[in-house]
């Protein structure tokens, strides 16, 4: 039998990246389409999000990365008043790279299609 406890951490992640989502839309609209909460990662205690966030645009990452840390007390505060859990989670923003990774998959792969073709001929 699953107990109930190992559903939470999901439960709370899932509606912290709803609300940080709407959040950043709200606040930073000049980055929506730019700006994506990819995933949010909760130990059982709960005191704790590592939300992870995709920026498209290479040049400006960091930039926004560190703008989401300076604002995170901010966020905070903002989801201590829409949800009601018993201790507010400390949030802690990070850089997803996997929409790098994808990239360099699919340039690998068109690089073996191409060698293959260039075989055939």
């Amino acid at each position: 039998m699953i107990k109930e406890g190992s559903f939470r951490p999901k439960r709370v992640s899932h509606l912290i990246q709803m609300e940080i989502s709407r959040y950043l839309i709200s606040e930073l609209p000049e980055m929506v389409g730019f700006l994506t909460v990819t995933k949010v990662e909760m130990p059982a205690d709960l005191k704790t999000a590592t939300i992870s966030v995709s920026v498209l645009e290479k040049n400006r990452r960091e930039t926004v990365l560190k703008l989401l840390k300076k604002k995170a007390p901010y966020f905070r505060k903002l989801l201590a008043s829409r949800l009601n859990l018993r201790y507010n989670p400390e949030l802690i923003f990070v850089l997803d790279t996997s929409i790098d990774q994808v990239e360099r998959i699919d340039q690998l792969l068109d690089l073996v299609k191409k060698n293959e073709s260039d075989d055939k001929e």
